[in-house]
């Protein structure tokens, strides 16, 4: 057995846990929204949901060109670049009075974010092959939801007592911290291909219609994972009266439940399950729980059910990740391939929260216009759900 297929899982779990704290910064500010629109006080809702998404703006317009900076330059090199931007922009916020400084600071924050998730996911395809790869994917598909479950943990154990500053303050320690376990523990790696045929590799990249396909499904899963969990403590607060904490609490869970169905993507694929059959019960347990979310949430523990129920769905959606090497032309542009992909998604993460508070303020009808048109997209994954994916990946790699 090779070493790849043999999978250094110390190392996974630590480019894991590197990815979670990257994308805590769209995250960590979850527990923050209500600290800053009480000090900050905007005039439209919808710049509480840009609080939260703003890294996604900077991760959507440079996740392609990040990807091949990633390819040139090496994984390791650009992850540890990230993480400083990451430390600037959390400290960056910390100090601002201002609302648009604010939001240049997350966006800075933004960039190092992409450049930390683009090097990671190469990473682990430099290391990993076979069913190893596809576990170690699916693993990595959680990182999302395991960085809503600390920021919800965080909100429902201090909420507002420890000041909306102390999250970002946290999140730059870990984040130094898993810095330097990087620089200790994980050496890097750049394919040998020349730069004409880096070129080469991203033309294949923009010209291949299967990252934009997967892509557009993961946008339009993040779109409405993070349109939920960003709105869902006002919209129960005024149809059942939920506390801010208490929604924290059972965001947590729902964001495991969301753990648990990106990595059960892996481990039913493993076991022969076809990827259409579950994307499209993934489609529409996310139809049914939405539904009831909005329409009919009649007592805590129903809503509790239902929220877990629609981020599992979403979860079995977002684990599509470990369809990856069959939408990647070849591995010499793999960077470019995850940044491509990862600049898709995060339009969705940077749409997500506001569209969903403007949404809610809106009323019910156009809650569910947002579940149906995110669910509709979604279902753009079905040519690659659909593709022989054994004979994709072999002509691929």
């Amino acid at each position: 057995m090779s070493q790849a297929e043999r999978a250094p899982w110390s190392r996974i779990i630590l480019i894991y846990l590197i990815g979670v704290f990257g994308m805590m910064v769209v995250s960590a500010a979850l527990p923050a929204l209500g600290g800053i629109a009480a000090e900050f006080r905007p005039p439209s809702p919808s710049t509480i949901g840009w609080v939260m998404s703003a890294p996604a703006l900077a991760a959507a317009l440079a996740s392609l060109a990040i990807g091949a900076l990633v390819d040139r330059f090496g994984d390791r090199r650009m992850m540890l670049i990230g993480g400083a931007l990451v430390l600037l922009g959390d400290i960056g916020v910390v100090t601002v009075h201002d609302m648009t400084l604010l939001l240049a600071w997350r966006i800075a924050a933004g960039l190092g974010y992409v450049c930390i998730v683009v090097a990671a996911v190469t990473m682990i395809m430099r290391m990993t092959s076979g069913r190893a790869r596809t576990a170690a994917l699916a693993l990595w598909s959680t990182v999302i939801p395991a960085s809503f479950v600390i920021a919800s943990l965080y909100g429902a154990a201090f909420g507002h007592a420890g000041g909306w500053r102390t999250i970002f303050l946290l999140h730059a320690g870990g984040v130094a911290l898993l810095m330097a376990l990087a620089i200790a523990c994980l050496t890097g790696g750049v394919a040998p291909e020349t730069g004409r045929s880096r070129l080469n590799g991203i033309g294949q990249v923009l010209r291949s219609p299967w990252p934009y396909v997967l892509g557009a499904s993961f946008a339009a899963a993040a779109f409405l994972q993070t349109g939920f969990v960003s709105s869902l403590p006002r919209l129960l607060a005024g149809s059942i009266g939920a506390s801010e904490a208490q929604v924290h609490s059972f965001n947590a869970l729902a964001m495991v439940c969301n753990m648990v169905g990106a990595f059960s993507f892996g481990l039913l694929f493993n076991r022969g399950l076809k990827p259409w059959q579950m994307g499209v019960a993934s489609v529409a347990m996310c139809g049914l729980a939405g539904l009831g979310l909005v329409l009919a949430p009649t007592s805590l523990m129903l809503a509790i059910v239902m929220n877990c129920a629609l981020m599992f769905g979403l979860g079995i959606l977002v684990g599509m990740w470990a369809l990856l090497p069959a939408v990647t032309p070849s591995p010499a542009c793999t960077g470019a391939a995850s940044g491509l992909i990862t600049q898709i998604t995060l339009l969705g993460v940077l749409f997500g929260p506001p569209v969903a508070f403007q949404a809610l303020h809106a009323g019910p009808t156009t809650m569910l216009l947002f579940l149906a048109v995110a669910l509709l997209v979604c279902m753009i994954g079905w040519p690659v759900w659909r593709r022989p994916l054994t004979a994709a990946v072999a002509a691929a790699h």
